[in-house]
């Protein structure tokens, strides 16, 4: 069919372009093509293309009005749209290329297998008949017995006899082979040679035995690979290993091991070895390789079998503390660590070891022995975190809230007991820590607590409170100015009595806990059964119980700056009522004033405890 020529015959139509191309072309492949166009004009340039790509100038030539394309042997990739242009004119055909089929070559003959050398094989054939017209090759594959899987070996073109030697196996075993015919056309059908072969393939060492070295009762392994996959034997001191049973024993209660083969390795595991084994040779063999490699065996090493995790303890002070970290071997060296550094021992740190553990031991912790403490030993180490704090705090006194009244200039305490003499214990006024100054002192006697305010103004008033650890006392201080301590007189007073008659003179004050001083004419008196000088809450009397002309004078009720005055005029009787009436300055107090309720009962002494 090469060679053949499809010629197309066109459309005469009226235009630049008198004879067109006809709507679709079929060639078959390896064909000719040969497309013409004529034109109105002789002698005019046109333009051929495929899908829009110009096509090469040595496939086209004109003569006169006549254009023509040709496309000698014409494939696949020749098929598309081809059009002639001619100024504003065009003309198409869709150029569709049509497979030849063809028919793959005949089977190779004769196929017959020979097995005279020792691990190779000879396979001779035949060319297949009648011979392919195309060129071809034969194709020869293998497959191990036992599996479903044919893989190709080699190519060749030309029949005769082929040796197959063992190292075109990848492993040991007995394989059949079968070879085809190929052309550009297809594949023939396989012809199978009778029989089968064993081959052993040659191997070569890619990673050899290592000595080995492992710690008593670990086990022990020792592994090579191979160029390919073979069997091969172990050798223990020149021992050969029975590998029959996955696990096997060199004599009964001798060392236990297990060979492994997963393609071209090999393994050989020596379970549990001990310090006897140390210095065995371990050896392989098998067809064109020989190794062997030592084992040595090494002291076992520390570890530590307990805590396993840091650990994290809390204690209080004066416990006494105990770390224990316990090794793996009896009476091995191990060193104590805290922050970084290592521990002194003395009467506040002791270490200990007994066997396998190893103590440290606080035996009355403080809040400085805090801290990361580590127990290190030959690249291992246990670890504790240790905290240390104070016992609670707590408030034995006041367990409620306070309320303290006070008038300026008054010296105010709060007061304050916890259950440790050492306990920290910090002062706070609405909120702020209190700070000590010439205005506030702050006291400590064992347990006990003071806040005291000696000269108290009206802005130290406020909310207090004294904290202990988690707790603390509230007080509430309230502070008053007072322009005068004596409520009562406000003025003088004059007290006029008949002798033998009961005379009482009354001062009231603003505090209960205030005292006075009385003075007759000047001078103190003095208390007798005569003159009795009586104190209720904030009332302070002077009575004379049975008055007498010479008790007539000038009394004075003095507290600091202050005084109240009381004249007492004693006469035998009664003067006439004209007469009282004329001398207004004449009167007997016969009824007790009026008295207003202020502030604190209680002294300065007592006045944390107090309530209003």
């Amino acid at each position: 069919m090469r060679g053949r020529v499809r010629t197309v015959a066109n459309v005469t139509v009226k235009g630049p372009i008198l004879k067109r191309l006809p709507r679709k072309l079929d060639v078959l492949e390896g064909e000719n093509a040969v497309l013409l166009v004529e034109t109105q004009e002789a002698g005019v340039q046109g333009r051929w293309s495929r899908d829009g790509e110009d096509l090469p100038t040595i496939c086209q030539s004109s003569s006169g009005h006549m254009h023509a394309l040709v496309l000698p042997g014409v494939t696949r990739e020749d098929a598309g749209e081809v059009t002639f242009s001619l100024g504003n004119s065009r003309t198409t055909t869709l150029l569709r290329v049509k497979c030849v089929k063809h028919s793959p070559p005949g089977p190779p003959v004769l196929a017959e297998m020979f097995k005279g050398h020792k691990n190779t094989v000879l396979l001779t054939w035949k060319p297949p008949e009648p011979a392919p017209e195309t060129p071809f090759i034969y194709r020869l594959e293998r497959q191990e017995v036992g599996s479903e899987d044919w893989i190709q070996c080699f190519s060749i073109e030309k029949a005769g006899a082929v040796e197959v030697p063992g190292d075109c196996v990848p492993s040991e075993g007995d394989y059949r082979f079968r070879v085809c015919t190929v052309s550009e056309h297809g594949r023939s059908p396989h012809v199978v040679f009778h029989g089968s072969a064993h081959l052993v393939p040659t191997a070569r060492l890619v990673a050899g035995l290592e000595d080995v070295q492992v710690y008593d009762g670990e086990d022990a392994v020792f592994s090579l690979d191979l160029s390919t996959i073979i069997q091969g034997t172990w050798f223990l001191n020149g021992e050969e290993l029975e590998s029959n049973e996955p696990e096997g024993q060199v004599e009964p209660g001798a060392l236990r091991y297990r060979i492994e083969q997963k393609g071209p390795q090999h393994r050989l595991l020596l379970q549990a070895v001990r310090h006897q084994h140390s210095g065995a040779l371990v050896g392989f063999s098998c067809p064109g390789v020989q190794d062997s490699a030592a084992l040595t065996i090494q002291e076992s090493p520390v570890h530590i079998l307990s805590p396993q995790d840091k650990e994290s303890l809390t204690f209080t002070t004066s416990e006494r503390v105990v770390l224990t970290c316990e090794l793996s071997r009896v009476d091995f060296p191990a060193r104590w660590y805290k922050d970084g550094q290592e521990v002194e021992e003395g009467e506040s740190l002791v270490v200990k070891i007994d066997g396998r553990k190893h103590r440290l031991i606080l035996p009355a912790a403080e809040v400085r022995d805090s801290g990361e403490f580590e127990c290190r030993t030959e690249g291992v180490s246990a670890f504790f975190s240790v905290t240390v704090r104070d016992p609670p705090v707590h408030i034995l006194d006041p367990q409620e809230h306070v309320f303290v009244h006070a008038i300026t200039s008054e010296c105010v305490m709060l007061a304050c007991e916890v259950d440790r003499e050492d306990a920290p214990v910090r002062w706070y006024k609405d909120g702020q820590e209190v700070e000590e100054s010439d205005f506030v002192v702050l006291e400590k006697e064992g347990p006990h607590h003071r806040l005291v305010l000696p000269a108290a103004q009206p802005p130290d008033g406020g909310e207090f409170q004294c904290v202990a650890g988690d707790e603390r006392a509230y007080f509430t201080v309230t502070i008053t100015d007072v322009s005068s301590w004596i409520v009562y007189p406000s003025g003088k007073v004059y007290v006029a009595a008949v002798r033998l008659e009961r005379v009482v003179l009354t001062c009231e004050l603003c505090r209960p806990w205030a005292e006075v001083r009385w003075t007759k004419d000047g001078e103190e008196v003095v208390e007798s059964p005569a003159l009795l000088l009586q104190k209720e809450d904030t009332v302070r009397r002077l009575v004379l119980p049975a008055v007498q002309l010479e008790d007539s004078g000038e009394y004075l009720c003095e507290i600091d700056d202050e005084s109240a005055s009381f004249t007492v005029t004693v006469t035998e009787s009664y003067q006439s009522q004209d007469s009282s009436n004329n001398n207004p300055e004449l009167c007997v107090l016969l009824k007790k004033p009026k008295t207003r309720r202020l502030w604190s009962r209680f002294p300065p002494w007592r006045r944390t405890a107090g309530a209003e």
